[in-house]
């Protein structure tokens, strides 16, 4: 899994990267805005019908399959870059597949995590899996940035393919029976149609509600972190922006002490959720703070700092939500409530990535880091408390 998370952190890279030379970087912002709304529109699409057609064919061949079709996506890709076919058409053609393999990944990644890890909670099972994937994107982003910035784009999309080779070949051996993976979780209801008898729930509507906004203000950082070094002159682009996207994904390897330390506080009888975020937003709003008064050299120091706390912050509160999520699921399919919640964060992904899109192209990537920050707080503060508080 580390290398296939590498692979996915050199791939974005590369594909932003190709979008934000686009037309000499004029509107570059724009167009990787184009890219990811195409990629995370697709996934809010399919995400809902995962759980069926896992249900139906079995998690671990749906999984191994799509990870043999991650791996022709990129490789094609990379092949028609390279031989000069232009980056930012191929990009886009195909981001709705890539987004259709990501909304796989997103529902059974966490699950196929938490069997291994079955005896600790889904937050913490994640925060220890952040750990391991956080090092490995933390090398894959340096590793890219050198790599694009030598030989090209186009090399970054075949690695993110050959990363995913390994993984295909232990699920290839799972399959076979040459390895015992536990099974895969899911909860103890059936129905299909479960979706709107979940968003019954006031508890779950919240959490749901929470995991948007979080990703409309936070999802972009790392997506669009080309065109905001672009706005903010760091150079070399693609080594500055790799340098500040290792710096968040080393963050994640401090994840398990922030899970830690708000599952400490959900027992105490407080809200874990409001405070992951408030804790996210004041790192965000510490980026747009030092990114006023810093420059060059000073500035790029400075959000490797905040990166690390960032990394750790962002990745402990989406492993809080779904720690929350499995709490007040109660006899809901985990799968589907999964899915429902993965539903609503994609669907608002592309709104964020459009408006950070405009933001750092009409204005400059401080003033979006700024606006998404005061809006997280904003919003976590109104939610409030949460209607009812279950242990994870």
């Amino acid at each position: 899994m580390g290398l296939s998370a590498s692979g996915s952190t050199i791939a974005m890279l590369g594909a932003t990267a190709i979008a934000a030379a686009t037309g000499d970087g004029v509107h570059g912002a724009l167009w990787t805005g184009a890219f990811l709304v195409a990629l995370f529109t697709a996934k809010a699409l399919v995400i809902r019908f995962v759980p069926g057609v896992s249900n139906r064919f079995g998690p671990e061949r749906v999984f191994m399959l799509t990870n043999l079709a991650a791996i022709l996506l990129w490789a094609g890709a990379g092949i028609l870059v390279i031989s000069g076919s232009p980056g930012i058409l191929v990009i886009l053609i195909i981001a709705p597949f890539a987004g259709v393999v990501n909304a796989v990944f997103a529902i059974e990644l966490p699950l196929l995590s938490h069997a291994y890890l079955s005896n600790h909670s889904m937050a913490a099972a994640n925060a220890r899996v952040s750990v391991a994937r956080g090092l490995a994107c933390a090398i894959g982003a340096i590793g890219a940035g050198v790599l694009i910035n030598t030989a090209g784009p186009g090399y970054a999309l075949i690695v993110r393919a050959v990363f995913a080779v390994p993984l295909l070949l232990v699920l290839h051996g799972a399959s076979r029976g040459t390895t015992a993976p536990p099974p895969l979780v899911t909860g103890s209801g059936s129905d299909p149609e479960v979706g709107p008898s979940i968003l019954a729930d006031p508890a779950i509507r919240r959490v749901i509600l929470l995991a948007a906004v979080l990703t409309v203000t936070t999802a972009p950082v790392a997506g669009m972190i080309v065109p905001i070094a672009q706005s903010l002159r760091q150079t070399p682009l693609v080594i500055g922006a790799s340098i500040m996207l290792a710096a968040m994904s080393a963050g994640e390897l401090l994840s398990p002490f922030f899970v830690h330390r708000y599952e400490h506080r959900h027992q105490r009888g407080h809200d874990p959720m409001s405070a992951a975020l408030l804790v996210v937003a004041s790192a965000l709003l510490a980026f747009g703070l030092v990114s006023m008064v810093l420059t060059d050299r000073a500035e790029l120091a400075a959000w490797v700092l905040i990166g690390l706390l960032f990394g750790g912050a962002e990745s402990s509160s989406h492993s809080v939500v779904l720690g929350q999520l499995v709490a007040n699921a109660g006899s809901f399919d985990l799968r589907h409530a999964m899915a429902s919640m993965k539903f609503a964060m994609n669907l608002a992904a592309p709104a964020g990535f459009v408006l950070w899109a405009v933001l750092i192209d009409q204005v400059n990537a401080e003033a979006a880091i700024v606006i998404a920050s005061a809006a997280l707080i904003l919003v976590t503060l109104t939610v409030g408390r949460a209607p009812k508080m279950i242990d994870a």
